[in-house]
């Protein structure tokens, strides 16, 4: 042997006994490395985790024998030498070792000779186990080689060709051989096989000829063996100038391309550049040879974007494409705006073995989409912009406000996952409706989630959807006021010459009877007649002052003016409660009437015995309560009608005066019971004193 050392494993389950042995063995051989295991679970284990040379084994052992071991063995090392090294010795076991592929066996037993022998025996049978191994190495790297390499007997017969041969002629490995070089050689090749017989070797460039009758210039060496065989290595040359000419194009192109393209190798440390084109050089102000060996960091300065750059560095780090915009610097210092795109190099394998990237200057564009930017965001109306999958691409800070959402949590983001609410809804009707007609849509729509009232127009381009809109909530609101109003005046007409029509026919019959008949009776009949149109006139002449916009709004504090009304009032034996519903921000002359129409619905229609003015419970507002005989729910949506009223020879317009004011202050005035079972009314959306909306 050579000194080379020589890993053994003994398995016995006899500890003492395999200490003795591994005793004789180091004294036979230094080159001998033994190490013990005392069961074949262990040994198993132990051949998985380290290379050994060969396996010495007991045959008896608990649970499990020797050749249990030598079968596991041979599953996954079929030629590891393995040794029976056994006390108990039969033909039937012997014949089953070598049945199972062992490779020799050893009887324990007589003197120290024995291991003599088998120290013997194990050296020999690890050489040529080694022997063998490094045989199929110097075959498989043969076969595996790129060259061509054949073995041409003395008749000129090729006898052998790994892959690389039989490809560079266009032959199956099996094919190959068998052929004569008249058949693979187009030049004459005596002369050339003659010198390598005689003087070991030859070299040369020789014309062949493929399996299909096509030519090819190939290397050839010719090398001489110990018997009468040649070694023939062949290269194509033609490929290989074919490869080389392919490889100048490529560069050329990219030499010749209008972007930065630069090429870095991160199997070196910090990812350096390889490569940089010619248009690098004239982007950045540095030449290949000045940045070859640099990260990219090179081109970074004080104002580049940390987020950007932590971009590139994740996709390099997952192996994969991505494209950023970021603000890089040249040699001199000036910066300049970047579209950066890199991406993997795969080899054969699918294992990356390169970067490549793309540096576009796209300067002027990221300027001209700041300043168009900086224009949306000065414009009144909020804007967003879409692209083909719905995704924001910007906002202007009227859209931030009015869709109460940060543009940086909804750029590249989805506007049907960002506002589900949308997805199925007039909004997503017509933005679809403009992107697949490719014509301008406008029209006005309420999203509840934010409680407002939207025009908008959105306009389809190539790049997708862009989005005009404003909130109109306070307009809807005037438009439903105005509305409300003139459906209220429908009637008005109607209702003005039925309710003076009965009171004025009494005062002339009765004004008539009286002159007919000088009773003075009728003069007091025509005396509540005259009343009745009075009262008629004051109340029709309130509602068509209540129908225009308050004036000034001021702080009011409700208690003291329903106080001072209700002193004013003749109020009979009813009671007033006043609670804390503190200032409020109101036109008071008219808060005044307001509280004197509901005032007066409790007095004349109850008669009730306590009116109650206090704060709501919920929201901002105030209620005024009665514990009278209240109003029926099935006619609670008619109080405000004109008309209504459920007091005898009552016009019904209190209310709707009441009514009035309230939209004139933006309140919403609604009727419910009272917990005494009168009539509760319920004034809502009142501004507080002091407070910002």
């Amino acid at each position: 042997m050579t000194g080379r050392p020589i890993r053994l494993l003994h398995v016995d389950d006899d500890v003492d006994f395999a200490e003795m042995v591994a005793v004789f063995l180091q004294r036979e051989r230094e080159e001998f490395s033994l190490e013990t295991a005392h069961d074949v679970e262990t040994g198993l284990d132990r051949l998985s985790r380290e290379p050994f040379d060969c396996v010495i084994s007991d045959y008896e052992m608990p649970d499990e024998t020797g050749l249990d071991l030598l079968r596991a063995v041979r599953e996954s090392s079929p030629d590891l030498p393995f040794v029976l090294f056994t006390g108990r010795g039969s033909e039937e076991i012997a014949a089953e070792a070598i049945s199972a592929g062992v490779s020799d066996y050893l009887q324990k037993g007589g003197g120290t000779d024995r291991y003599t022998v088998l120290a013997n025996r194990v050296e020999n049978l690890v050489a040529g186990y080694r022997t063998e191994r490094d045989l199929q190495q110097r075959v498989d790297a043969i076969e595996t080689a790129r060259e061509g390499i054949g073995l041409i007997d003395a008749r000129g017969t090729v006898t052998y060709a790994n892959r690389a041969f039989a490809d560079t002629f266009g032959y199956d490995p099996n094919e190959v051989a068998g052929s004569t070089v008249d058949a693979l050689f187009v030049d004459e090749v005596e002369a050339a096989i003659r010198s390598a017989t005689t003087d070991g070797e030859w070299t040369g460039e020789v014309l062949m000829a493929r399996r299909d009758g096509s030519e090819l210039l190939a290397d050839v060496a010719l090398s001489s063996t110990a018997g009468d065989e040649l070694v023939c290595t062949v290269r194509d040359i033609s490929a290989e100038e074919r490869r080389e000419h392919d490889l100048f194009v490529k560069t050329r192109a990219m030499d010749a391309a209008p972007i930065g393209i630069t090429i870095t190798d991160p199997s070196l440390p910090d990812n350096p550049m390889v490569y940089a084109n010619e248009q690098f050089e004239r982007l950045t102000g540095y030449v290949e040879a000045a940045v070859l060996g640099e990260n990219h960091r090179i081109l970074q300065g004080p104002d580049t974007d940390p987020e950007a750059v932590a971009t590139l560095r994740d996709a390099v780090d997952d192996e994969e494409p991505v494209t950023v915009e970021l603000r890089n610097y040249r040699k001199d210092g000036s910066s300049f705006w970047s579209r950066v795109s890199i991406a993997p190099i795969h080899d054969t394998d699918g294992q990356v073995t390169n970067f490549v990237g793309f540096q576009q200057d796209v300067t002027e564009l990221v300027e001209a989409r700041r300043e168009r930017e900086a224009v949306l965001d000065r414009v009144s109306d909020a804007f967003f912009a879409l692209d083909h999958e719905w995704r924001f691409t910007y906002l202007n800070e009227q859209a931030e406000r009015l869709l109460d959402r940060p543009r940086d949590d909804l750029v590249g983001r989805s506007v049907w996952d960002e506002f589900p609410e949308a997805a199925d809804s007039t909004f997503a009707d017509e933005y679809r409706r403009a992107m697949q007609t490719q014509e301008t849509v406008a029209f006005e729509e309420y999203f509840p989630p934010l409680a407002t009232w939207f025009e908008a127009r959105a306009y389809p381009s190539e790049s997708g959807l862009s989005v005009y809109f404003r909130d109109v909530s306070g307009r809807k609101a005037s438009e439903r006021a105005l509305e409300q109003r003139a459906r209220q005046f429908e009637t008005f007409g109607d209702i003005l010459s039925h309710d003076l029509t009965s009171p004025l026919a009494t005062l002339r019959g009765r004004l008539e009877l009286a002159r007919a008949t000088g009773d003075d009776e009728h003069f007091d009949e025509a005396e509540d007649a005259f009343e009745r149109v009075s009262t008629l006139v004051d109340e029709l002449a309130t509602v068509m002052r209540e129908g225009r916009v308050v004036n000034t709004l001021t702080a009011v504090d409700v208690g003291p003016v329903a106080r001072e009304l209700w002193g004013a009032l003749d109020t009979g034996e009813t009671t007033l409660t006043v609670g804390e519903v503190g200032e409020v921000r109101a036109d008071e002359r008219a808060l005044t009437r307001l509280l004197q129409n509901l005032f007066r619905n409790s007095i004349e229609h109850g008669p009730a015995t306590t009116v109650v003015v206090g704060p709501l419970d919920e929201g901002e507002g105030f209620f005024v309560a009665d514990d009278g005989p209240g109003i029926p729910a099935a006619d609670r949506d008619r109080v405000f009608e004109p008309g209504y009223s459920t007091k005898e020879g009552g016009t019904g317009f209190g209310m709707i005066s009441a009514q009035q004011i309230a939209l004139a202050h933006d309140w919403d005035l609604s009727v419910s019971a009272s917990a005494d079972g009168g009539a509760r009314f319920e004034v809502r959306g009142v501004e507080r004193a002091g407070s910002e909306r």
